[in-house]
């Protein structure tokens, strides 16, 4: 199916999701990608990897953007010409962007017990909350999700997400949340957008007090 979900989280700042159930064939069908990212397409080897890096450029074009305005820097991060902030993200038969004006990560994760195992990796001493009562895995995942969305907006190397990413308690089924981050000797405070489904869930980061 084409687009599964688009969230408005304001006039400026959008969510748009695919759940990809086609064909390669289908999903490359008049999509004419730019020399350097058909590069990078052919550099995938796994089905999976393709339909998720095709998806995501059908999600541009389903925001509105030419999917030639999408570049990317020195580190591989994709970019926009106009400037617009764009975060991409992949998981099994999901793919999902997140376009604003202000800094933004996004990301979106399928439900997996195997979490549970490295857990100690990302948790934080303040966030054991989460392995409280019920639905354990699925908390789990979701304060992955909002950490991995952090560091993508934070945009900074060699950031230790048990120690410097602070998730804000939230009970299961909220929609909104908040975290800290910790970096050189400050705190900058985000806030969370969360997407929950029934076997995945998505969380959204930008800072707070953003000035440009």
């Amino acid at each position: 199916m084409p687009l599964h979900q688009r969230v408005y989280i304001d006039e400026q700042t959008q969510i748009l999701i695919w759940r990809i159930e086609e064909p390669l064939d289908q999903l490359k069908k008049d999509l004419k990608l730019a020399k350097a990212d058909e590069i990078r397409f052919q550099k995938r080897k796994i089905l999976s990897h393709q339909k998720e890096f095709l998806a995501s450029r059908r999600l541009l074009l389903e925001a509105g953007i030419p999917i030639h305005f999408l570049i990317h820097d020195s580190n591989g991060i994709p970019r926009l010409e106009s400037g617009q902030q764009l975060s991409i993200s992949h998981t099994k038969n999901l793919a999902g962007i997140a376009l604003g004006t202000k800094p933004l990560g996004i990301d979106i994760e399928v439900f997996r017990p195997k979490i549970r195992r490295i857990a100690t990796r990302f948790l934080h001493a303040d966030e054991t909350f989460v392995l409280n009562g019920d639905q354990v895995i699925e908390k789990l995942t979701l304060i992955w999700t909002a950490k991995e969305a952090l560091y993508k907006a934070l945009n900074q190397k060699g950031i230790i997400f048990s120690k410097q990413l602070l998730v804000t308690p939230f009970q299961w089924g909220d929609k909104k949340g908040s975290a800290k981050v910790f970096f050189q000797g400050k705190s900058m405070d985000f806030s969370l957008n969360f997407i929950i489904e029934k076997v995945y869930c998505a969380s959204l980061a930008i800072p707070k007090n953003y000035k440009t």
